[in-house]
């Protein structure tokens, strides 16, 4: 009997351990995104300020380790003050041929992140933690828009497009046409954070594409249809995206 009882014991102790370490906890998110590019011709791009919001999935795997998809609505993109000159087109720029102006782009996001996290705090997820791991996003839109400067500038599409004849003209197209973009990207996420007893928590993260933001080849954008002819000498950039994020959470356990 005392064998019995004992076995008993045991099995208890070990179902009520593995449901401890095998709880499932949903949660929302939401933060400020600092974005910009990286690549070869990411010329001297500065960052611009975007959201993020969505849902997380946490599934512990230990009382340390954790499985944590997320899906999130993340806007991205960048800031390029340019100029050029390119005389001998003057009929499509302006009077002069000189081109400037501040380009402002931001490209939306799906991001599916599926994070491996490890709590210094054990199986209630409290304390200092830390998060690894790919994700994949889906181009939902973009919106492209001349700050200020010379509006002729919208027959152009894209950052950094070479021009073969000599020279390069960073000029841009204006309008939401995302014919020039992948619409899927992969990367990674890294970063850390720290959460409260109540479930509330604040994260810094890193998130980098190593594919490409734009399509290889030539730009195809609408803006573009009046000039193909022009357009035909000019190329998409080689540029990824690159995302410091700030979030706030808060996750309920079940």
């Amino acid at each position: 009997m005392k064998k019995a009882l004992l076995s008993l014991g045991l099995l208890a102790g070990m179902v009520g351990a593995a449901q401890a370490q095998t709880g499932i906890k949903i949660g929302l998110k939401a933060g400020a995104n600092m974005s910009s590019f990286t690549g070869t011709d990411k010329q001297d791009v500065t960052s611009r300020f975007g959201i993020s919001a969505g849902a997380t999935f946490n599934f512990a795997l230990s009382d340390m380790i954790a499985v944590q998809p997320e899906v999130l609505f993340s806007q991205k993109g960048m800031k390029l003050r340019y100029t050029g000159d390119d005389s001998s087109d003057a009929t499509v720029f302006n009077s002069t041929g000189n081109v400037s102006g501040t380009f402002g782009q931001t490209l939306t996001y799906l991001d599916v992140p599926v994070l491996l996290r490890v709590n210094t705090g054990g199986s209630s997820g409290e304390g200092l933690f830390f998060e690894l791991g790919p994700q994949a996003s889906f181009l939902v839109g973009q919106k492209s828009a001349i700050d200020r400067g010379d509006k002729a500038t919208v027959v152009l599409a894209g950052p950094n497009r070479t021009n073969p004849t000599g020279g390069s003209m960073p000029a841009f197209a204006v309008g939401s046409s995302t014919d020039d973009f992948n619409r899927v990207a992969f990367g990674y996420v890294a970063g850390f954070g720290y959460q409260l007893p109540s479930g509330l928590s604040m994260g810094i993260r890193y998130t980098g594409d190593i594919s490409q933001a734009y399509k290889d080849g030539s730009g195809t954008a609408d803006a573009l249809k009046p000039y193909q002819a022009f357009d035909a000498r000019f190329t998409n950039p080689k540029v990824h995206n690159s995302v410091f994020q700030l979030q706030v959470g808060y996750t309920l356990g079940l």
